[in-house]
C-alpha cells in the first residue's frame, strides 16, 4: 500500500504574511510562500490521498505553477513533520487509548517509512529484567509499565525500612517490615493490569544466579549494589552468557551515573575494568574501599537523595527507549555518562572498547 502523507496533529501550522510557520518541537519551520504554492500543498496533506494523487490534484488547481510536490514532500518528511496515515498497527483499541500520550511522542519520531505504532509495539513485546526494587527500582519499574513493557520480572530480598521513603515510591510507612518484592509486584499489577509481572525474593550470590534470573529476558536492568563490586561482576557475567543488553549504574552522593552493555557491541564491564586499571592507579583501592564501605554501612551508601534517583531514572528509561525502538542512537553505549546536582549536565566520563583479550567476552558474536 502506498503510503498516504498526513501532516502530523503535533505540528501546527501557522501563517504569517507569505511565510508558513510550522511548530516542531520547541522549533519553527519557517517557510517562504509568497505564491501560496506551500499552503496549497499543506490543505491536501490530510491522509487521505497517496503522493501521486497528491501532486494530480495540486496541479490540477495550480496549473501554472513550477511547484515540485515530490521534492517539497521529501523535505517535510525530512524535516519531521508528516507521517503515512496508512501505517499499520497491532494495537487494540485499549492499548490505542491507554498509549495515546506515549502515540503522540513517537509520532515526533515517525516519517513516511518510520511507523509510530512499531515503536510502542516493541516495548509491548520486550520482556525486562530489573534487579533491585529500591529508590532507582521504584522509580524506574513504574516508568517502564508507563511505558507499555509488557513483561516485566523483580528481584529484591530485602524489606521496607523507614529510611527508604524518602525515595522508594512504591512502598509506605504501613509496609515497614514488610518484604519488598511482594509489596513491589502487587502495586505494579495494579498500576498495569495487563502486564506479566513476577517476582523473585532472593540474595545473589554468584553469576549462575544472576543468569538464573536474566537468562529468559530482552534486557535488564541492574539496580543493585551489595555486594558492590562482586555484584556488577557476576551481572556482566551473566548478561554476556545469556547475550542480554544491560542498563547499570545509579546515585553515587551528588551525581547519578548509567552504562549501557550489549554484548557483543559494546566492550562489557570486564572490557571496562581493565582499561581503568592501566590509566587508573588508584582503581584498586576505590574497589576495596567499596566493599569495606558497603559492608560496613559507611560512606556514599548513606547518601540517596530523592532527586537524583529521579535523574538517573530519566537517564535508564531513556537510553532503554533509544535502544529497544531505535528512534535515536543510545547515548551510553560502552560509556558512562553522569548528571551532577551541581549542573545537571548529562556529560561522558569514561569511555572504552571491547577487549580482544577480555575473558569474559572476546568469544561473544552479536545478536541478529
Amino acid at each position: 500500500m502506498s503510503p498516504k502523507p498526513k501532516l502530523k496533529g503535533t505540528n501546527p501550522v501557522y501563517e504569517y504574511g507569505d511565510q508558513v510557520l510550522i511548530s516542531h518541537c520547541g522549533s519553527m519551520l519557517e517557510i517562504e510562500d509568497p505564491d501560496g504554492d506551500v499552503r496549497a500543498l499543506l490543505a491536501l496533506l490530510d491522509g487521505t490521498r497517496t503522493a501521486e494523487q497528491i501532486t494530480e490534484e495540486f496541479r490540477a488547481a495550480r496549473v501554472n505553477s513550477s511547484f515540485v510536490v515530490s521534492e517539497a514532500l521529501t523535505q517535510l518528511d525530512e524535516a519531521g513533520v508528516i507521517e503515512d496515515a496508512t501505517a499499520a498497527t497491532s494495537l487494540d483499541a485499549y492499548q490505542l487509548e491507554r498509549w495515546k500520550r506515549n502515540l503522540g511522542f513517537f509520532e515526533t519520531y515517525a516519517g513516511l517509512s518510520k511507523n509510530k505504532y512499531t515503536m510502542q509495539e516493541r516495548l509491548i513485546e520486550r520482556r525486562v529484567g530489573m534487579m533491585g526494587c529500591g529508590g532507582v527500582g521504584s522509580h524506574v519499574s513504574l516508568d517502564l509499565l508507563g511505558l507499555g513493557v509488557g513483561d516485566l520480572k523483580v528481584l529484591d530480598c530485602d524489606k521496607v525500612e523507614l529510611s527508604n521513603l524518602n525515595r522508594q515510591i512504591l512502598y509506605t510507612e504501613s509496609d515497614i517490615g514488610e518484604r519488598k518484592v511482594e509489596l513491589a509486584v502487587n502495586r505494579l499489577r495494579a498500576y498495569h493490569p495487563n502486564a506479566t509481572i513476577t517476582g523473585v525474593d532472593q540474595l545473589l550470590s554468584s553469576a549462575d544466579d544472576v543468569y538464573d534470573f536474566v537468562s529468559d529476558r530482552d534486557f535488564v536492568f541492574s539496580l543493585i549494589d551489595r555486594p558492590k563490586m562482586h555484584i556488577a561482576n557476576w551481572v556482566n557475567e551473566a548478561c554476556v552468557r545469556a547475550g542480554v543488553p544491560l542498563i547499570g549504574g545509579g546515585v553515587e552522593t551528588q551525581r547519578s551515573v548509567m552504562y549501557l552493555m550489549v554484548p557483543g557491541i559494546t566492550g562489557c564491564a570486564e572490557c571496562w575494568r581493565r582499561s581503568s586499571a592501566s590509566t587508573d592507579r588508584t582503581l584498586a583501592l576505590r574497589t576495596q574501599m567499596a566493599d569495606v564501605h558497603t559492608g560496613a554501612g559507611l560512606g556514599p551508601d548513606l547518601a540517596a537523595f530523592g532527586c537524583m534517583v529521579t535523574a538517573v531514572t530519566t537517564l535508564f528509561v531513556t537510553e532503554f527507549v533509544r535502544y529497544v525502538t531505535g528512534i535515536a542512537p543510545p547515548l551510553a553505549a560502552g560509556r558512562l555518562v553522569e548528571i551532577r546536582f551541581d549542573d545537571l549536565a548529562v556529560r561522558e566520563v569514561e569511555v572504552w572498547d571491547r577487549d580482544p583479550d577480555c575473558p569474559v567476552c572476546q568469544d561473544v558474536k552479536a545478536a541478529l
